[in-house]
Formats: structure tokens, sequence, C-alpha cells
């Protein structure tokens, strides 16, 4: 592994626990604030969903300091695809509490699904879970974040959208789910085609989309959203359990 590289995997595992932070101290807006200063969108999972955040900070932090004190391959392979990723996200974080802006933040979250994809994949040709939790850590961080940067990515073209068009989040909401629900659909397609056999995207996508739904049902009220959510959701999960994944760049 590069010089510096743990240590900065470490710093950036940090920077990510400090960044939500900032708002409790009065610095920024919370990102879930500005969701709904509008009203409820129909794409919005409820904010205990990004509860995954969490799980996804402490295995990057756990892989930080597996680099730091005990690295190996692994770690040199992973490193820097996810040492980039980290430090896109907590610019993402910063962009969004702070600027607040649509268009930016979907335009940052691009190259952190990017740089999550690549870890993935390098994992992947390094034969994916070899039994030991070392390999389960980096399997987990490289899934997890990679399914939940494309349920970002999937909830935020539709704000996107509603901003360009110039729609309330309560209008043509039919239109704002579909928005939401096929790139998910894509992005699931391209992962398990061209990416990784990695279920733990799966296991991201899967809770995404179940925050949607739910969001519809209990939140808005819009319980025909909450079902077609369903729908898809058990649709692109059956498809990979059933089918597969065929990963074809080599």
């Amino acid at each position: 592994m590069k010089s510096g590289t743990p240590l900065l995997l470490l710093a950036v595992a940090i920077l990510q626990w400090l960044a939500p932070l900032l708002p409790l101290s009065g610095h920024g807006r919370t990102i879930g604030a500005q969701a709904v200063e509008e009203g409820i969108p129909p794409e919005l999972p409820p904010g205990v969903f990004f509860s995954i955040w969490g799980v996804i900070f402490t295995l990057y932090l756990i892989f930080a300091l597996l680099a730091v004190f005990k690295a190996s391959f692994l770690e040199e392979r992973l490193g820097q695809p996810l040492l980039f990723a980290g430090a896109g996200n907590v610019i993402w974080m910063l962009s969004a509490q702070y600027i607040g802006n649509e268009i930016l933040n979907l335009i940052l979250l691009l190259p952190i699904a990017a740089l999550a994809w690549w870890a993935a994949r390098r994992l992947h040709r390094m034969g994916g879970w070899d039994g030991t939790a070392r390999r389960l850590v980096a399997c987990a961080l490289t899934g997890l974040l990679s399914g939940w940067a494309a349920v970002a990515i999937s909830i935020s073209i539709p704000r996107v959208a509603r901003l360009l068009i110039g729609l309330a989040p309560t209008d043509h909401v039919w239109i704002s789910l579909w928005f939401a629900l096929v790139p998910a659909a894509l992005l699931a397609w391209l992962f398990a085609t061209r990416i990784s056999r990695s279920l733990w995207f799966f296991v991201a996508l899967g809770w995404g989309l179940a925050g949607i739904a739910l969001n519809n049902w209990e939140r808005t009220g819009l319980h025909g959203l909450a079902v077609m959510t369903t729908l898809v959701g058990l649709y692109v999960i059956w498809r990979r359990l059933a089918y597969g994944a065929r990963t074809a760049l080599q």
C-alpha cells in the first residue's frame, strides 16, 4: 500500500462520522430537514433508513484500522478507490449541508458510486468472500456502499427533475416515483451484470426500496405507490436470486 494511504483512510473514516454532526453545532442545515422542508416527497425513505450510513461508516473505520495496523494485499488493492470514495462522501455531506443544491448533490454522488463500484469490482476479481472476517468486512463495505450510493442517486434524480420542471414534492407523485424506481432497477442490473456478484449491494438496495414503500404507506398515505415500490423491489431481488449475476467485465 502506498505510503500515507492507511492514515488517510483513517482520517477520512473519522471525518465521515464528524461531518453529519456539524449542523448540531449550528453549522449548516441537516440533510433530512432540507429534504422535507417543502413537503414529503414519495421517493424519500424515513430517517431511520439512513442509519445504514452508520453501518457503512463503522465498516469503513474497521477497514481503515486494519490498513493502519495490519495491512494486507486486500487493503492495498481496495485502499485507493475506497479512500477517494470516502473523501467524496465527506465532500458530498458538506456540500449538502452548506450549499444544498440538488443538482450539485447528484453530480457529487456519481463519482462516489463509481469509486465504490470500482472497489467492488476489484474485490470480485479477487474472489469475493473467502471465509475470513477481514474479507467479510471488505465485502460488506464495498457492497453496502455500492448499493446505498445507487439508492442515493435514485432518490436524488426525482428531486433534480422537479427542480428543473418546477414541481413541488407532492405534484405528479407517480412520475416522481418512477424517476426513482427505474434508475434503481437499472443500476441493480448494471452492477450484477458488469461489476460484482455481491449480495450486499442488494441488501442496501432492498433496504432503500423498503424505506420508500414505508414512506408512501405511512407518511404520504399513497398506498398505490407503496405497493408498486414493493413489487419492483421484490422483482429486482427475485431476479438476482433466481438468475444470479453475470459479471461481463473481465
